[in-house]
């Protein structure tokens, strides 16, 4: 049965540092399903908080709940939320003057791709569209956090540099590579380290470069790019979206362990101009092994079973209609009702619901062929132009063994928009809050 969710059911809106008094809300923070958690008082973009967020793996050993950074669509700012345990938000705006190496240049160039980059307590940002050929940045996630240019420009011919990013593990010493898409090619840097940028050679099976007005500044904010376990021996693969109007495509990428040249392995592909916008990996057959979800907009979302390999089969998730333009903008893998397997969160975010327009909502679908549809997800009052859906995740939110190898941290789906991020923490009635009481 299909459930509607929104805020309507004790849900409350809130208002970090802007004269709300906490007290009023301890007792209902730990019960409401939903939280809409808006801007911390004197966020340099007002009215535009929500639109790019990033779940962080989880907070410090002593402390419970969960971590994520949130960025402005319009110019350079960023956020830092917690959740604690009981669902009390605290949030924390990253300085102006630690955004000064972001601002230098414009502030009107956003940070509109972020990546964890596992054990370093630093989050890599791409703002693609600034100084006409894109930047990255790292930031150093502390009690005071600073923002440093990562000290490696375009290359000739690279366009929209860091239209995508990605860390973890995949060659090298020990430290973590970072990854950096363009709009035509993919870069890896050996442990982390600026001088020692590998980039992809071209390759037609793999296709890099998006094509036509996706390509423009400002047209396709991000590229998806995921690491994922290698399909025979050791090692990572590198799994990279990219749209095109003559058809999107999905490569998958073989990293030499040592070298840290990427290669091209296979790749998927579907007419959709949009197919390849949005990947998340998930377990939504239950079996232990990882599937890839795939955003194709502006109207599907596909599915690979796993262990992905040259021969899978790309199947539809089956989805009811969207009514806007961009179904399967955004995905997400999030276990929503406690059974075996994942369920996939398929964005919408320009869905028109009563009559208001560019309102947004998620779908949720289970089932081992992710063929039922289980549940949407909409703010209880439709607001135009919210655009909810833009993106979906799901927040590690801790609730025991924090900080170790042993930690419980069921995933709650966070929500954003052009105003709010949301956590849903009772996505479908009847399944476990992970909140204490």
């Amino acid at each position: 049965m299909r459930a509607r969710v929104g805020i309507a059911a004790g849900c409350v809106a809130v208002a970090l540092g802007a004269g709300c008094d906490w007290r009023d809300f301890d007792s209902i923070e730990a019960h409401t399903p939903v939280l809409a958690v808006s801007a911390p008082s004197n966020f340099a973009a007002s009215g535009d908080f929500g639109r790019y967020v990033l779940p962080l793996s989880g907070p410090a050993s002593d402390a419970t709940g969960g971590t994520f950074v949130v960025s402005a669509a319009s110019e350079a700012a960023l956020a830092l939320i917690n959740v604690d345990g009981r669902g009390q938000v605290h949030g924390q705006n990253i300085d102006a003057s630690a955004l000064a190496p972001i601002v230098a240049g414009d502030v009107s160039f956003p940070v509109t791709t972020m990546a964890e980059v596992p054990g370093a307590n630093q989050v890599l940002l791409g703002a693609p569209d600034a100084d006409g050929t894109g930047a990255v940045y790292l930031l150093t996630l502390a009690s005071t956090p600073t923002v440093a240019q990562f000290p490696s420009t375009p290359q000739a011919g690279q366009t929209r540099f860091g239209l995508g990013v990605a860390a973890g593990k995949l060659a090298g010493a020990d430290a973590p590579e970072l990854v950096v898409a363009s709009s035509g090619d993919l870069t890896i840097f050996l442990d982390g380290d600026a001088t020692k940028g590998v980039t992809a050679a071209a390759d037609p099976a793999c296709p890099l470069v998006v094509s036509g007005g996706l390509a423009d500044e400002g047209q396709l904010p991000n590229r998806p790019i995921l690491l994922a376990p290698r399909l025979m021996g050791l090692g990572q693969q590198l799994i990279v979206g990219t749209p095109a109007t003559t058809g999107g495509n999905v490569s998958i990428w073989a990293v030499d362990p040592t070298t840290g040249v990427a290669s091209c392995a296979f790749s998927y592909t579907q007419p959709d101009p949009g197919f390849g916008t949005a990947l998340a990996l998930g377990d939504f057959d239950g079996d232990g092994t990882p599937d890839l979800l795939i955003g194709s907009p502006p109207l599907h979302a596909f599915w690979v079973h796993g262990p992905i390999s040259a021969t899978s089969q790309v199947a539809p998730v089956m989805l009811s209609a969207g009514s806007g333009t961009a179904l399967g903008a955004s995905v997400a893998a999030a276990n929503v009702d406690g059974l075996p397997g994942d369920e996939a969160l398929v964005g919408d975010p320009a869905a028109t619901l009563g009559g208001t327009t560019l309102a947004g909502e998620v779908h949720v679908v289970g089932g081992a062929s992710l063929d039922t549809e289980q549940a949407i997800l909409r703010r209880d009052s439709a607001a135009s132009s919210d655009a909810f859906g833009a993106e979906v995740h799901a927040l590690p939110f801790c609730t025991s063994g924090c900080g170790t190898s042993t930690a419980v941290s069921p995933g709650v789906p966070l929500i954003g928009s052009t105003t709010h991020a949301f956590l849903f923490f009772q996505p479908e009635p009847g399944s476990a809050d992970p909140r204490t009481k």
